[in-house]
């Protein structure tokens, strides 16, 4: 049996097999120890990081690819609003309108046997996206004659909304009533002018 103290580190290569396997051994260990941590860890490292990276951009494809799905979807709805904001666009009047739309107003009257003392546009009022404009309307007649000419209104080809309403007798005898309202009709506001 080989006693290990009595080998010294500088007559290595002359040592017995055994005590020369063991050193040779351990020296293999410690370098695989030192390799380990000096070279090894680092690269485990930034293996982690890169796998993580591969997380978010498997979750970031999987997002995308659900928006790609849903594109006809998306499409298809944003179809259907700009087919719906075109027909209330044209339910809407332009400038060049109003005259006949105030026209119309006092041939529903006529015909519902109405007597006009006021019908006119009120100043124009600026909200957000559109235009508001009032129409001030003061006539006398019939209460039958006056529900037939507000449902004409309200049957007009370009909105016309009915606010503020007031009637009453004009005497006490009479069953003639005078009717006020405030009408409202809306402008489309183009975008350059908001």
């Amino acid at each position: 049996m080989v006693d290990f103290r009595e080998l010294d580190f500088e007559d290595m290569p002359e040592w017995p097999l055994l005590p020369q396997l063991l050193a040779i051994g351990a020296l293999v260990i410690v370098l695989q120890v030192v390799g380990a941590w000096f070279y090894l860890s680092p690269q485990q490292d930034e293996l982690e990081q890169i796998r993580q990276q591969e997380v978010t951009l498997k979750s970031s494809i999987r997002i995308k690819a659900a928006k790609v799905a849903a594109l006809p979807q998306l499409q298809a709805q944003l179809d259907e609003l700009n087919t719906r904001y075109q027909y209330l666009l044209k339910q809407l009047p332009v400038q060049k309108e109003l005259a006949s739309m105030l026209s119309s107003v006092n041939d529903i009257g006529i015909k519902n046997d109405l007597s006009f003392t006021r019908v006119d546009w009120g100043e124009k009022q600026v909200q957000e996206f559109l235009y508001r404009l009032p129409l001030n309307i003061e006539l006398t007649g019939a209460y039958n004659n006056i529900g037939q000419f507000s449902e004409a209104v309200a049957k007009l080809p370009r909105i016309i909304s009915l606010h503020n309403v007031e009637w009453q007798r004009v005497s006490q005898e009479s069953s003639t009533l005078h009717f006020r309202v405030r009408a409202y009709t809306y402008q489309f506001k183009p975008e350059d002018s908001q």
